[in-house]
């Protein structure tokens, strides 16, 4: 069977165009590495979820392990967006408003921090890293 010449372009244009959907690396945001701890009251602060929201784009998100820390990462790749950038901290063992499971454990939620509501949500956080091309470190979060 012979294929038309212009059956032949429009099938090259069109495998072109597919090939651009996923939206190249022009769309990513431009990240940096972004490792840190979170601490309450100057003692760490086990399982946070931090996320930090740029201006503009997806944010970056991490859920720290028992020692506070935590590396954040965007759209599956490690960093932050550059910019300036509010923070969100919340617990990972439960949010505001959760209905604790009654599986006799309920005596150790006493003793899990309670945070400032104003940590959970961008509108509200005072927290505010400006992530340069360099990225951090060693960032360390202190919520009052």
């Amino acid at each position: 069977m012979i294929i038309p010449a212009r059956f032949f372009v429009i099938g090259c244009l069109l495998l072109g165009a597919i090939s651009d959907c996923g939206g190249g690396s022009s769309d990513a945001p431009q990240l940096a590495p972004v490792k840190g701890v979170v601490k309450l009251g100057g003692e760490v602060l086990p399982s946070p979820v931090v996320t930090f929201y740029p201006k503009k784009g997806p944010p970056g998100i991490d859920v720290g392990n028992e020692q506070g820390a935590f590396t954040i990462k965007t759209n599956g790749q490690n960093g932050a967006p550059l910019g300036k950038c509010k923070v969100t901290v919340v617990t990972a063992s439960g949010g505001a408003g959760e209905i604790p499971p009654s599986d006799g454990n309920e005596m150790a939620l006493l003793k899990r921090p309670q945070l400032n509501p104003k940590y959970s949500n961008a509108d509200t956080t005072d927290l505010l890293v400006d992530v340069s091309a360099d990225g951090h470190a060693n960032l360390q979060l202190d919520l009052d």
